[in-house]
């Protein structure tokens, strides 16, 4: 996983600084167990703050076999991702060909193409010299510069185009997006990432929620709420998603 380049020492350090409190009872973790609960709290984290951790490859789901093991001979993350619709007012007014990408915040664009759908199919790319981004949002617009360029306007492409109906994925676009070294640039997501890895090994342990002992006139009682851990970790949680993708705002 991107966040820990040495799983085994990231154990270590999990045992060494957050096991050691009384609730755990000396238990003895094993370094593989302990390395799943990581990487499966950094695969949560990635999933609620809707974001890769690492550099990884959005491919067109038209992407050849080939072009995938080739990633994979490289050790390259990927996923695939369905074509964009283009709109009937894609270029129009102020939009300048603009579309939002589903992976945020984005690192590079390689390619963008329009699939021409049939009668009249054929794949015709855009220049990259046109394509202007707002990397962290995964604003994508074009603006044409001074490179030539030539697409087909069929008869049925201009009736749709004319009558603003929607092309259903037609943009396909191959990027980069994620976060790059996402450790040094948000510390505190390596810290929320050994927090929630924690709170898993307390939900394995099926703890009671209190207990009680009391022996020879003396008494001890316990209480474990894991509720308020998780509820301090959300607040982590969207800390960071502001962070990385700035605030969110919902009108009604």
């Amino acid at each position: 996983m991107s966040l820990f380049p040495d799983l085994y020492a990231a154990a270590a350090r999990l045992r060494r600084d957050r096991l050691s409190a009384d609730i755990f009872d000396g238990r003895a973790f094993h370094d593989d167990y302990l390395i799943e609960q990581i990487n499966a709290a950094e695969a949560d984290a990635q999933r609620a703050l809707r974001v890769f951790f690492t550099p990884t490859e959005v491919l067109p789901e038209t992407t050849t076999a080939a072009e995938r093991e080739a990633l994979d001979a490289a050790g390259t993350p990927w996923v695939e991702e369905p074509g964009y619709d283009l709109e009937g007012d894609f270029f129009s007014g102020e939009r300048w060909g603009y579309l939002i990408t589903r992976h945020k915040p984005i690192i590079d664009v390689h390619s963008m193409r329009f699939v021409y759908p049939q009668p009249y199919s054929g794949v015709f790319t855009i220049p990259l010299d046109w394509v202007r981004l707002d990397k962290k949002y995964g604003h994508v617009r074009l603006v044409p510069g001074t490179q030539s360029f030539a697409a087909p306007l069929s008869a049925g492409i201009l009736q749709i185009m004319g009558a603003g109906r929607t092309i259903p994925q037609m943009i396909q676009l191959r990027y980069t997006a994620g976060l790059t070294n996402a450790a040094a640039a948000f510390p505190d997501l390596v810290d929320l990432v050994i927090r929630m890895a924690v709170l898993r090994l307390l939900q394995g342990l099926f703890l009671p929620a209190s207990e009680s002992i009391s022996a020879d006139g003396l008494s001890q009682s316990r209480s474990v709420d894991l509720d308020k851990y998780q509820a301090g970790i959300d607040v982590l949680l969207e800390r960071l998603r502001q962070a990385i993708h700035g605030a969110s705002v919902m009108v009604f």
